[in-house]
């Protein structure tokens, strides 16, 4: 399912979320990292998370302010 990037111990491949969740890489880079150029090609699962909560608490703040 999720492909770990083996050679750098806790990161997973955009390829592989990009799979697994069915969104662009390019959507992820933007939705999640708010089009901050990535320079690898993988990202730590503890960024990733960070990431994640960020969005949600930015999308859920977003939709109680109507």
């Amino acid at each position: 399912m999720l492909e770990v990037d083996n050679s750098k111990q806790d990161k997973v491949t955009l390829e592989s979320l990009s799979d697994l969740t069915g969104f662009p890489i390019e959507m992820i880079k933007t939705e999640l990292f708010n089009g901050t150029d990535l320079t690898e090609d993988s990202i730590s699962l503890t960024d990733l998370r960070t990431a994640m909560m960020s969005y949600i608490d930015e999308t859920m703040l977003h939709g109680s302010e109507k």
